[in-house]
């Protein structure tokens, strides 16, 4: 008896020291701002801070300006032709590899992204800009990742059944030891164009509940990002099966005003089917913010990287006009 329970309490131990967290970050970076562009290296050391400090092991990261070459590229498909931008050989993706460290890859939305719209059976799709692409970034010491955008057709876009706005959304596998789940970065359009943006939404609904059998799947399946939605709006946007995280999302857009800290619009969030909830060791909470812990409302400056912030107009221009939010998994 003494010998089985020995046994018992090897393979307990065993099961559990093969258990890992992972921590997955989404951040709208958003780099319309002058100030960003002037001070380029200081908001690469915030970010680089940001990941660090919250000991993030995988960056979803919205609005990310990767420079594109002057042209485009044109494609055929059938009678429909559209115009591709192509990355730049060194983009900020590089810049961001280079602050986290040699162990860090990414993946991004950049290569395949519209140069102009274009209107299929009826219906209009916005192009983009340098600043309209997601990325993945992830530890590749502690996740490997398949990039889904093939297999999915974002790259032939008028024969994919997933057409989004402006690249917005993409998917990868990744893989942890034995165990894989889904990760979708979403970034849909502001409330400026809600039509466009409630489509894309209805498309992802689909997407995820189709092509990664929502709530019927084993394997887990996670979207984050700024969905530019309320979490409120979900309920009547056929996310039934998945789980909008927490009780109520943090808010996590930063407001304009002046003098202050304060918070305006709950649009990031995290999602996910009944096979990634069992996953879930700690819901979805704010990032810390160098000296701010979780609650920029109770300082009344920010020091993040260096350099300090008395409002959240300030901390919007020198960083982003969002702050991060984080999950916890664990496999």
């Amino acid at each position: 008896m003494k010998k089985l329970t020995l046994i018992a309490a090897f393979f307990l131990t065993a099961s559990l020291a093969f258990c890992e967290k992972i921590t997955i970050l989404s951040y709208n970076i958003a780099h319309n701002s002058s100030y960003k562009k002037e001070h380029y290296e200081e908001w690469m050391a915030g970010i680089e801070e940001i990941v660090r400090q919250n000991e993030a092991d995988i960056v979803l990261l919205q609005e990310v300006p990767i420079t594109m070459k002057k042209g485009f590229v044109t494609r055929f498909y059938g009678d429909v032709e559209l115009h591709f931008k192509l990355p730049q050989k060194k983009t900020i993706l590089d810049d961001i590899a280079w602050e986290l460290g040699p162990e860090w890859k990414s993946i991004s939305t950049a290569t395949y992204l519209l140069h102009d719209g274009v209107t299929i059976d009826g219906t209009a799709f916005s192009g983009g800009d340098m600043s309209q692409n997601n990325a993945i970034f992830y530890n590749s010491q502690k996740v490997s990742a398949e990039d889904l955008s093939d297999p999915l057709g974002f790259t032939i876009f008028p024969e994919c059944d997933y057409r989004f706005n402006k690249n917005n959304v993409q998917a990868a596998r990744f893989t942890s030891g034995e165990s894989t789940f889904i990760l979708v970065n979403v970034h849909l359009q502001s409330k400026n164009s809600m039509e466009k943006r409630d489509r894309d939404l209805l498309t992802l609904a689909d997407m995820l509940l189709n092509e990664f059998g929502g709530e019927i799947s084993d394997e887990p399946v996670i979207a984050g990002g700024d969905f530019n939605t309320r979490r409120k709006e979900f309920a009547s946007l056929d996310f039934e099966s998945y789980v909008i995280d927490g009780k109520s999302s943090p808010k996590t857009t930063l407001s304009i005003r002046d003098s202050g800290f304060a918070y305006a619009n709950d649009y990031d969030h995290f999602i996910y089917n009944p096979a990634m909830a069992e996953k879930v060791k700690t819901p979805t909470v704010r990032a810390r913010i160098g000296n701010a812990g979780r609650n920029l409302e109770k300082e009344s400056s920010i020091i993040i990287a260096g350099v300090e912030c008395t409002s959240s107009k300030e901390l919007r221009n020198r960083l982003s006009d969002h702050v991060p939010i984080m999950i916890v998994v664990e496999f």
